[in-house]
């Protein structure tokens, strides 16, 4: 199912449950991203095609055995086809040189790239919310527990297999609707990844579930060893529902507060960045962080 090979790989997910196939070497597609590969994968479960595009660091080596070294982190970007994103993405590559970034979205089943607003819905957030369901185009919320399956028990064995990486130390990208899933996976599932890196996560989704989230993390957790950079626009919404600038700074605060011995987090106000430009911006400096 692969398409290419380049100089670099990385992964890009969008999916979400452990029943997909992968298609075979007959059906590679033409390369659409510099220095990729590319495949496309089938979820019977949500029943979508996903891009999955790797990009690997300057010097790979490939695997050959599992006590192959050196053994490469890897990144998992979500929502990694907008310009944006991969810029930032490769950019961090082309400086760091030392992870295999992995990134998902959407196609048609001929392959074809697609703007999927319901499917993100669908697969990041981890309720419903009933509010947002009266938008048409919106489509229905509450996947996430299903995508993090998908992503934990398909995804990453793929590229475990095919790919010289080491499993124990793998980060999570997300923005909006992604920072969402992102801060869900730390709080609800927090050894999927060892790194985090949540953009203006949107927190107004649901009245606020990921306050309660993180209510129970604390109850029952006493330590959060983890490295997490959170970051919104100065420039974000600041008042009304989707309130992210606030939203996202009383989450900062309330973590911190918690005094998680080993927890290393940052947290970053891009004073010029408005919730589509900090995009680019963030990822790059969050991927410093966890990566310094």
């Amino acid at each position: 199912m692969k398409i290419k090979k380049h100089l670099k790989l990385v992964v890009v997910f969008m999916l979400a449950m452990p029943w997909s196939c992968l298609m075979g070497a007959e059906n590679r597609l033409p390369v659409t991203l510099e220095s990729t590969e590319t495949y496309l994968l089938y979820s019977k479960r949500i029943k979508q095609h996903f891009l999955i595009d790797v990009f690997l660091p300057a010097g790979y080596q490939a695997k050959k055995s599992e006590h192959q070294f050196p053994k490469y982190p890897v990144i998992y970007i979500l929502n990694s086809r907008p310009n944006a994103v991969m810029a930032a993405a490769q950019r961090h590559v082309a400086e760091m040189s030392r992870e295999i970034m992995v990134g998902i979205d959407y196609a048609d089943k001929n392959g074809k790239p697609m703007h999927a607003f319901s499917a993100y819905t669908r697969d990041l957030t981890p309720t419903a919310d009933r509010d947002w369901m009266q938008v048409k185009f919106a489509g229905e919320g509450g996947g996430a527990e299903a995508f993090l399956d998908f992503i934990n028990n398909e995804v990453k064995p793929l590229i475990n297999t095919n790919y010289t990486v080491n499993k124990n130390d793998q980060t999570l990208v997300g923005h909006s609707f992604g920072g969402l899933f992102g801060l869900f996976v730390l709080l609800k599932h927090t050894d999927s990844f060892e790194r985090y890196v949540i953009c203006s996560p949107s927190l107004w989704w649901d009245e606020g579930v990921s306050k309660v989230f993180e209510e129970e993390y604390a109850g029952s957790h006493e330590n959060m060893q983890k490295k997490v950079f959170m970051s919104v626009g100065a420039k974000e919404f600041k008042s009304g529902q989707q309130d992210i600038f606030n939203n996202t700074q009383r989450m900062v605060e309330k973590i911190k507060s918690r005094k998680y011995p080993d927890l290393q987090l940052e947290f970053t106000i891009f004073e010029d960045e408005t919730h589509d430009s900090v995009v680019g911006p963030s990822i790059h400096k969050g991927l410093g962080f966890v990566f310094n």
